[in-house]
């Protein structure tokens, strides 16, 4: 009996590796042990019959372990047990082409289970459905569990939520830049942040030390539930032929969408419900706010911004521990700005090489078209902000995130309606890490 239960711990040691599990020494050893069960030195013990039972069941939990593993993998969602998240190059570079999966039969199977979902309440579903994508898409259904919508139907099986995510990411601009925190989907998460740190000063030999401490305050982030939705003619839903468009299209839509949003209210959002209550940095002045630098003379306009208008940008920043100073602005401004030289007549520009960024004035910059268009900034118009991203925002990583599907919506149109959902929030962390820049009144 020791040597039966050896066997079991055995089995039991190598599945609590998870992802490390090594699949051929858990079959032989399963196999070693019910060869055991069945032999003669077994059968005398009382209990054997109820450790042949448990090896049955046993037995069975692994095949169907092994049989999930083998349809995750053909369906290019896990490499070995390990769950398979794309790279940034991968996203990069399927963005590029309009795409969030990298295989055709991939985006195949998320637009077979999302067109089940649409369809699976209808009458009708086994006639307005073809047969390989109700097979998909129930295969799909049995292996992954799918996430809880509050209404309509779900689209989303959980194991997609994380590359959505990632997408969102690297279609995302200024939020990326930003320190991240978790977030709950509803209430209040209060953060501390550093007002004062500690202070090394010299003294002298069996002087006494000044005690410093660091002193901190908090920052409150309210998380606000933002959403889309979308009609999309019936009829493509109802070919199969289009499935990995469908699956490819929902998906990048909602991506773009989701991060343009974001980068938009940390730009220009006003602190209203419009913007999820998020400030961003053109709109963040004031005493609660970051310190607006106005250009000089009668520099009005982007075009008629000067050396000297940047140097006072960058003399703006008066915090030493601010690690990643860069501009962001809109391109027509950073086109403006290439022609700027000092007044010894060295261009402020110059384009990096070796993997080095381009550099306004030895300082990298972040192009983002949230920022006001070049022609369109007048006189005290906001136009630029320079300053460490990281350090003077909170962003909450994106959560609740969600596809749901209604055909009641639209429903004479022959439409679907598809409806996309999260909850983002960010605060600002330190006013004293990014300025912004004006142009002169």
């Amino acid at each position: 009996m020791e040597k039966l239960l050896n066997f079991l711990r055995a089995i039991a040691a190598e599945v609590a590796k998870g992802s490390a599990m090594n699949g051929a020494a858990v079959a032989e050893t399963l196999r070693q042990a019910e060869a055991f069960a069945g032999s003669n030195e077994a059968r005398g013990y009382s209990a054997t019959p109820e450790m042949v039972k448990q090896l049955t069941q046993l037995r069975a939990d692994i095949d169907a372990m092994a049989t999930r593993q083998a349809k995750l993998e053909r369906q290019g969602l896990s490499q070995g047990h390990t769950i398979r998240l794309q790279s940034h190059d991968e996203i990069r570079g399927l963005r590029a082409t309009k795409r969030v999966f990298g295989d055709h039969e991939r985006a195949e199977a998320f637009g077979a289970y999302a067109l089940s979902k649409i369809f699976r309440g209808h009458s009708g579903y086994t006639e307005m459905v073809a047969k390989r994508t109700r097979d998909m898409a129930e295969s799909l259904a049995k292996d992954l569990d799918p996430a809880i919508s509050g209404s309509g139907l779900e689209l989303v099986p959980t194991i997609y939520v994380p590359d959505l995510i990632e997408h969102i990411e690297a279609a995302g601009v200024l939020f990326p830049l930003c320190t991240r925190v978790p977030i709950t989907t509803l209430g209040q998460q209060i953060w501390p942040r550093l007002t004062a740190g500690l202070t090394f000063t010299p003294v002298a030999a069996a002087a006494a030390i000044a005690k410093t401490s660091p002193t901190f305050d908090t920052v409150t982030m309210t998380p606000c539930k933002w959403a889309t939705y979308c009609p999309i003619p019936n009829e493509m839903l109802k070919a199969p032929a289009m499935l990995a468009a469908l699956g490819q299209r929902i998906a990048y839509w909602l991506t773009q969408a989701a991060a343009e949003a974001a980068d938009n209210a940390l730009a220009v959002g006003d602190g209203t419900a419009t913007y999820g209550n998020i400030i961003g940095v053109l709109a963040a002045t004031g005493t609660s706010g970051f310190t607006t630098i106005t250009a000089v003379s009668d520099h009005d306009s982007v075009p008629e911004i000067t050396a000297a208008d940047i140097d006072a940008v960058i003399a703006g920043i008066t915090k030493t521990y601010l690690k990643d100073l860069r501009f962001t602005m809109h391109l027509s401004s950073e086109r403006a700005l290439r022609a700027l030289r000092s007044t010894v007549g060295t261009p402020l520009y110059e384009r990096g090489s070796n993997g080095e960024p381009n550099t306004i004035d030895g300082f990298p910059y972040t192009i983002s078209q949230k920022f006001p268009l070049a022609s369109g900034v007048g006189a005290t118009t906001l136009w630029a902000a320079f300053g460490d991203w990281r350090t003077a925002y909170l962003f909450g990583e994106m959560g609740g995130l969600e596809i749901a599907s209604s055909s009641d919506v639209l429903f004479l149109n022959d439409m679907t309606c598809l409806r996309g959902l999260m909850h983002i929030g960010a605060a600002i962390q330190d006013v004293n890490a990014m300025v912004t820049c004006a142009t002169y009144s």
